[in-house]
């Protein structure tokens, strides 16, 4: 090791990094070394400099609300919206959406980071089977929604996918596997986002995960940003024409995928970021607040707001930050070329994370409590930068089913159970029924949205058993 680095380890206050490293063989030697030099170690002492305080945002956001002075949300659209001018206006949308497909202008991103390690499951959550009958997994069941809006708008969708060094081995394999599941392969890029050092909540010194290894973390889905910079993708989008990036996170089956009306909406009303939300079930719940802050769309991280704010009603008894983050987003590539790479702030996120002592260490230390912070970018923090962000509202029921716990609430099981609920009020609203015990998925390759499912089935059909309607056969499956 040089002397050189040694001194900088010591002047940032991480020299306990060299504790035992006498005891490392050449290999774990050479990794530590690169690890060590990849830091940006200025960078992460103004991050400890920080310190845990409230959030600015969150504090600003908790003072408008105690003033009363909170405003309602500009450019917001309500999808409940009755009546012959709502309709219109989502006709409109659909149809200006429809041919941003049809110009090949447009991409998905899908953001999928993450292992499922509270389910239970020690893969990506990309290659959960998520669908209710099928048994597809997430992949698949975008690959197929990804597929279908290409063929319907006779241009291919580009599929940009953004893994974490936890996930991309196992994903990139997965794909190559799956032969991209049909699509062209030129039209899909898998690539990773970035990592930061985890340090210990109470001293600010960098956690070592194994002996010879800085324990890191992803740095958020924020890190966006500068990973399509690096990686040489907004170039890469620019040459294909593409200028509009549908966003989304793994872990939402029902997400409506490139939806020609939220794309025309973001289109007419000139947004260089649009955001669907839903109705908060509660104040404790787990989901971002989007809310008016000096006269800009911002949304809150849940863990960065003060119980107090989240729970504040109004005369009703409603929530009045009511809207909660579905993490589905557009964007403007133009837009996210004139930001730049490094503009988003950083959050401090506490978490348990087991590490050891020194590189001489036997035993890992498993905590009890969050021990560890570490520095996350959220990439809706790009609302800060835009002259218009639109808001969306969208029908939990119908495209928000996350999956992000074992049990419960927002589980694998909900979700399963969402899902062929949704299908079910597809299916009966073209005059199906369901039997009793019936389980009915619907393939993308059949039907995307309730409007696909008119016509194409008998009215008084009643679908028996376990059925996937688009893979399987009908006439097996429905009896009149």
């Amino acid at each position: 090791m040089s002397d050189a680095l040694r001194e900088r380890l010591v002047r940032h206050g991480q020299d306990h990094l060299l504790d035992g490293w006498e005891q490392l063989e050449t290999g774990p030697r050479q990794r530590l070394l690169s690890q060590i030099e990849s830091i940006d170690w200025a960078g992460l002492e103004q991050r400890l400099a920080a310190g845990d305080s409230l959030d600015p945002l969150a504090a600003r956001l908790e003072q408008i609300v105690a003033s009363g002075q909170l405003s309602g949300l500009p450019h917001l659209i309500r999808q409940a919206g009755a009546g012959e001018a709502a309709t219109e206006s989502r006709r409109a949308a659909e149809e200006t959406g429809r041919q941003m497909l049809a110009s090949g202008r447009v991409a998905v991103i899908t953001v999928a980071g993450g292992r499922g390690t509270r389910l239970g499951w020690d893969r990506p959550k990309g290659l959960l089977p998520v669908m209710p009958v099928s048994g597809r997994t997430c992949f698949e069941h975008f690959a197929a929604t990804i597929r279908t809006r290409g063929r319907r708008a006779g241009r291919r969708l580009p599929w940009l996918v953004m893994t974490s060094p936890a996930t991309h081995a196992d994903t990139l394999a997965y794909f190559r596997e799956q032969k991209h599941f049909g699509l062209d392969p030129d039209d899909v890029v898998v690539f990773q986002q970035g990592v930061l050092p985890v340090v210990d909540a109470g001293t600010g010194r960098v956690l070592l995960s194994a002996p010879g290894e800085v324990a890191q973390s992803p740095d958020g889905h924020g890190g966006l940003l500068e990973a399509l910079w690096t990686a040489g993708l907004l170039e890469w989008l620019k040459d294909r024409e593409i200028d509009t990036l549908f966003y989304h996170q793994v872990d939402n089956p029902a997400v409506a995928l490139a939806a020609p009306d939220v794309l025309g909406w973001h289109r007419l009303g000139r947004a260089q970021v649009t955001t669907r939300v839903v109705a908060r079930r509660s104040a404790e719940e787990s989901l971002g607040v989007v809310a008016l802050v000096d006269g800009k769309v911002r949304i809150v991280e849940y863990s960065d707001l003060p119980a107090r704010t989240a729970a504040a009603t109004a005369a009703d008894g409603s929530l009045l930050l009511w809207a909660g983050n579905t993490a589905v987003h557009v964007f403007d590539r133009e837009f996210l070329e004139g930001v730049g790479s490094a503009a988003l702030p950083f959050h401090r996120v506490h978490r348990i994370v087991p590490h050891v002592t020194s590189h001489a260490a036997e035993e890992l230390v498993i905590p009890t409590a969050a021990n560890a912070v570490q520095f996350e970018r959220f990439v809706f923090d790009l609302l800060a930068f835009a002259d218009v962000g639109l808001v969306v509202e969208s029908d939990r029921g119908s495209e928000f089913l996350p999956v992000k716990r074992a049990s419960g609430e927002d589980s694998l099981e909900s979700a399963r159970s969402g899902l062929l609920q949704l299908y079910g009020r597809w299916l009966e609203a073209a005059g199906a029924r369901i039997g009793k015990g019936a389980r009915v998925e619907i393939a993308p390759e059949w039907a995307l949205t309730a409007e696909d499912v008119q016509g194409k089935i008998e009215p008084g059909s009643v679908l028996e058993g376990s059925v996937v309607l688009g893979l399987d056969t009908m006439p097996d499956q429905a009896a009149d």
